[in-house]
């Protein structure tokens, strides 16, 4: 038996070697392993961000003081780049500040951890990197975001390489910590908001904006690079993305303007995640690499906001386990109140390597009491937590949080750390968290449904992360996907001793990721050959051959299909059964019984009736009868089925498809669309564009990886979900929306697109309240209504064929009204109000927006009568004049004019002072004199209208303008 001081004394010999080793630089990345050594201490630590100058002492050492006494028994500190080295990388580095806030927290008994930060602040970037190599956001602005800090991209090796050289800097001038057993861990950080990923905001005119970063030129030729090597064909990019790419150079990041936290959906979008993720993690890894080659038993932690909340695919934080392969250990910032702190803990503990530190931080708020504070800490730790790190950067939130940081240290930090028993396990995938905005939308329900099983006594539970599109297997359906029968060749029904010929259909095969190249033949009856895709010959012998068809891909996939040649003794006009409808592959569970009906419509006979349909090739466990194939299948295994369908006349079609027994977990759940989709307007010569809503498709058990469309005019695109195009002509079509999940299978919804040229119509509605309002008539071009027929409040509605951001109108005639509504039914007045129904003819324009562009513009004129259609005004009263009191236009019925009659018009005001009115601001129709007051710039007042006639005084009216 060996002597175990020997071996202490040889393995520590080892690792004083190894660190040597590795400070020279003799130790390569790969073999850098994580530190396994565990430390049952629990740490309360004090978190200082150090965002002001380096010149600057600050309240940093008081704070450090007074949680000292407080009983925290750490400090977890920022050392940022651009305070160490504030002004040009030549300057000499500013150390004290930091060496000064240490030495406090090391005298007074507490561990360190070091937090460098490489983001620098948008001012001070000259020297290291320029703005180019910013990481650039989905807008194409450089990264600025939290404290003002930016960032060069992940994948700019150059820049990488000086923020490699200031960690190790950092570590060497720290390395002293190490030695003497201070130093708890270190952590390397990049966004404004101190952080070890990508930055989810973008500061823009003073506000923050959700952003998702990189698109910087090299991350998308990277990008485009990485597309290309994995899907080789411009095709099958195109098939499992739903695109119409011509080339690679296409095939940009994907960006939803709209919502940037939805540019990880679909196939398209997980290729986008998983390249950041490679990115991200390869920067992860020099930065441990470049800490422990300082010394190899310096703890490495990884500081994220969060790895499962609805920002974390924009972090590029959700694959925490891959990306933290060779880290020892995880930190994540909860939100005080919208995070479930026991959630936080078990996600990152779980299935974690022996000695793996989990870490929060807490980020004391001043608007919440200590309580929720407190409960942070005892649900962190509860749930196994090695540290909280508290954030306080004033004294003032240090005093208002002696309460809750006394109780954590005297509650805590004296309980020895032990092993969690977990209540149960539950997982998920990665693609579902990227899919659905985080691992929280897919796995807390579940997991909480466990955990507060009994609300008195939570407990841990277990959850498992599946990495799937992480997993080579992801890249599955990037190799050939081979043919499948398209158009099942019918039966061929031919006389006897005739020559005979038949061209196979060029579209009895077809490829999603390719094209077919060659059709071939399998064996064939002496009398009959193939030539260039022609079956020829003269049969001799009456009755059935059965021909193998074999259509080829680009890439050598296969796929066969068979139809028959019946040889009659005359010629027969019966024409065969076609299949209506593809038939999709199934997946069934092992041992689990299952049902499969064929539809009644699956195949049709265009002179007849299906008269039966036989299943054939079926395997022990699987019967057909009355159109259901039915059995529980009783080993794994890949089975085709034959499909053949009879008409009255015994002619028949065939087809297959295949049934894939799998393990239970291996079970797909087709996706499912969440509702319909309402009929939408385009208009002839006029940009159109359409973007499905984000959750119309979901998957319970994937994500949905492509969307394509069927049916498809020449003039509309679709990319990442958005139709656009513009229509030359008036017409109707009938779309065919199918997504498909992860496991092929599909769930389609029809989109009624109406193109048309945009109209407008009018309706004449009672005015008043919602209650009251009815619509009267319709109305066209010169109607004339009769007044005695109308309410005493009109209100007018506009319609249109398509939908509209705003409707705008412009009533004229003896009553004006303009007004602007975006509130359908589109109406002049939004509220209770209307108009009078004032006798004369009108004008009403109106003009519909879209996107503040003028969509379509309509008027029509109309007329409200005290008389007949010809004479408006034949039954009122002469010198009837109206309103009173007048918004702008005032209308007087004048007598019969006479010949000789020269009438003029003055405005009187009360102190006598005359102001003529020229003709042009006199309207007269139907006897009907409209005087419009604004254009003669009357304020509100009371006015006398005076009207002579060849200079003789005629009539005086006294109106009130309101």
């Amino acid at each position: 038996m060996l002597n175990s001081t020997r071996v202490f004394k040889f393995l520590t010999r080892i690792t004083l070697l190894l660190a040597v080793l590795a400070s020279s630089g003799l130790v390569s990345a790969q073999s850098q392993q994580r530190t396994t050594e565990a430390d049952n201490q629990r740490y309360l630590a004090l978190m200082l961000l150090n965002l002001t100058d380096p010149d600057d002492i600050g309240p940093e050492p008081d704070l450090i003081r007074t949680a000292g006494s407080y009983g925290l028994n750490a400090l977890y500190i920022t050392i940022p780049w651009d305070k160490v080295y504030l002004n040009s990388p030549t300057d000499a580095p500013r150390w004290a500040k930091y060496d000064q806030q240490i030495k406090i927290a090391t005298d007074l008994g507490m561990k360190v951890a070091l937090r460098i930060h490489l983001g620098r602040y948008s001012t001070r970037i000259k020297g290291f990197w320029e703005v180019s190599d910013s990481q650039v956001s989905h807008s194409n602005k450089p990264m600025l975001s939290g404290y003002g800090d930016t960032f060069f991209g992940f994948d700019n090796q150059p820049i990488l390489d000086k923020g490699v050289a200031f960690v190790k800097e950092v570590m060497n001038h720290y390395k002293y910590l190490q030695t003497e057993k201070k130093l708890l861990y270190v952590s390397v950080t990049s966004t404004a908001t101190q952080e070890g990923e990508y930055s989810g905001g973008l500061i823009e005119n003073g506000k923050e904006n959700a952003a998702v970063y990189d698109y910087s030129p090299s991350m998308v030729k990277g990008f485009k690079d990485f597309v290309q090597s994995k899907y080789k064909k411009i095709e099958r990019i195109n098939f499992l993305w739903g695109m119409t790419f011509k080339s690679f150079d296409e095939a940009n990041p994907p960006a939803t303007a709209w919502d940037p936290n939805l540019s990880f959906r679909q196939r398209y979008g997980k290729d986008w995640y998983i390249y950041r993720h490679m990115m991200l993690k390869r920067f992860t890894e020099q930065m441990v690499t470049a800490v422990k080659s300082v010394d190899p038993a310096i703890k490495y932690v990884s500081d994220y906001g969060s790895v499962f909340d609805s920002q974390s695919a924009t972090r590029g934080t959700l694959g925490f386990r891959d990306l933290n392969v060779k880290t020892d250990g995880i930190k994540v910032n909860d939100n005080l109140t919208a995070h479930d702190h026991r959630f936080s803990v078990d996600i990152l503990k779980s299935d974690a390597p022996a000695g793996f530190i989990t870490a929060n931080e807490l980020f004391v708020s001043s608007y919440l009491d200590n309580a929720i504070h407190m409960k942070q800490i005892n649900e962190n730790f509860e749930h196994g937590a090695n540290i909280v790190a508290v954030v306080i950067s004033q004294k003032e939130q240090m005093a208002r949080a002696e309460g809750f940081l006394r109780q954590g240290a005297v509650s805590w930090l004296n309980k020895p750390m032990t092993p969690i028993t977990y209540a149960g396990t539950v997982s998920y995938r990665l693609s579902a968290a990227t899919e659905k905005g985080g691992a929280q939308g897919v796995v807390y329900d579940e997991w909480a449904r466990i955990a507060y099983a009994d609300r008195a006594n939570p407990r841990p539970v277990r959850i498992r992360l599946v990495e799937d599109i992480l997993a080579p297997s992801y890249w599955d359906d990037a190799s050939n996907h081979v043919p499948y029968v398209f158009r099942p060749v019918p039966m061929q029904i031919i006389p006897v001793n005739k020559d005979f010929e038949y061209r196979l259909p060029i579209d009895t095969f077809s490829d999603v990721d390719g094209k077919v190249v060659r059709v071939d033949v399998g064996a064939l009856p002496a009398w009959l050959r193939y030539e260039n895709g022609v079956l020829r010959g003269r049969p001799t012998t009456l009755g059935d051959y059965r021909i193998s068809v074999k259509g080829i891909d680009d890439e050598g996939g296969s796929a066969e299909a068979f139809f028959t040649i019946r040889v009659d003794t005359r010629e027969n006009a019966n024409k065969p059964p076609t299949v209506d409808s593809n038939f999709s592959n199934q997946l069934v569970a092992v041992d689990k019984p299952f049902t499969i009906t064929i539809p009644k419509t699956a195949f049709t006979d265009p002179d007849g009736s299906i008269t039966k349909v036989e299943a054939s090739e079926l395997p022990s466990w699987l019967t057909f009868s009355n159109g259901v194939l039915s059995g529980t299948p009783s080993k794994l295994g890949d089975y085709r089925i034959i499909l053949k369908a009879y008409d009255d006349l015994n002619a028949f079609v065939e087809t297959y498809f295949t049934i894939k027994v799998v393990e239970p977990q291996f079970l797909n759940s087709p996706p499912f669309a969440t509702s319909g989709l309402p009929t939408k307007y385009a208009q002839v010569n006029m940009p159109f564009n359409f973007i499905l809503p984000v959750n119309i498709f979901g998957d319970a058990d994937g994500y949905i990886s492509s969307v394509t469309v069927q049916n498809r005019p020449s003039w509309l695109s679709f990319a990442l979900n958005e139709f656009s195009g513009t229509p030359t002509e008036e017409g109707e079509y009938r779309l065919i929306i199918r997504a498909y999940d992860n496991a092929g299978a599909y769930v389609e919804i029809p989109l009624v697109l109406l193109v048309q040229t945009p109209e407008l119509r009018f309706e004449l509605v009672q005015g008043g309240s919602k209650v009251d309002q009815r619509v009267i008539r319709k109305l066209s071009g010169d109607d004339v209504i009769p007044y005695d027929s109308l309410p005493s409040k009109l209100n007018m509605y506009a319609y249109g064929n398509f939908e509209y951001d705003k409707v705008s109108f412009d009533l004229n005639g003896p009553y004006r009204k303009k007004s602007t509504t975006s509130v359908f039914p589109y109406a002049l007045y939004e509220d209770a109000s209307g108009f009078a129904p004032y006798v004369g003819r009108y004008t009403l324009t109106v003009i519909a927006f879209k996107e503040d562009s003028a969509v379509v513009t309509n008027s029509i004129e109309f007329g409200i009568s005290a008389g007949d259609k010809l004479d408006i005004t034949k039954n009122m009263e002469d010198w009837a004049f109206y309103p009173n009191p007048v918004e702008s236009i005032v209308n007087i019925k004048l007598p019969e004019y006479q010949p000789g009659d020269n009438l003029s018009w003055e405005i009187v005001t009360v102190a006598g002072k005359r102001m003529p009115i020229v003709n042009s601001l006199v309207k007269v129709t139907d006897s009907l004199a409209s005087l419009d007051l604004d254009a003669i710039g009357l304020s509100a007042g009371i006015y006398f209208i005076r009207i002579e006639n060849n200079g003789e005084f005629l009539k005086q009216f006294k109106v009130f303008k309101k």
